[in-house]
């Protein structure tokens, strides 16, 4: 069920990156925290310019986003996959990559610099 889960993360970040061609041009990434009694995220941080967020919100990409990630966390909690509530997107080069985060994780990463 694992691979399952998994499986569907990559196939879903690849539909979002093949619906909003605009993220091939972009460099940063998104923290993400959700607690522990939500079925949501509770909590994001955005690491792009300006310009490149002002893209996200016009292009409705933010959103899209938004919801993909809590679909994700939604089904890792679901199948008792753990990391399940912390993690960052790294959209990097034309590609989407999600790196799930430990516990207590994401709060220190959101104040970090991308690379």
């Amino acid at each position: 069920m694992d691979h399952e889960v998994i499986l569907l993360e990559q196939q879903s970040l690849e539909a979002l990156l093949h619906n909003y061609r605009q993220l091939e041009q972009l460099n940063g990434a998104i923290t993400f925290l959700a607690e522990a009694d939500s079925p949501v995220l509770t909590a994001t941080a955005w690491h792009f310019t300006e310009s490149e967020n002002m893209l996200l919100k016009q292009k409705g990409i933010k959103a899209a986003i938004l919801e993909l990630l809590d679909i994700l966390v939604e089904q890792r909690k679901k199948h008792r996959i753990r990391p399940n509530r912390e993690g960052r997107l790294h959209v990097k080069n034309g590609t989407l990559a999600i790196e799930w985060l430990t516990e207590g994780t994401a709060l220190i990463s959101a104040y970090e610099q991308t690379g």
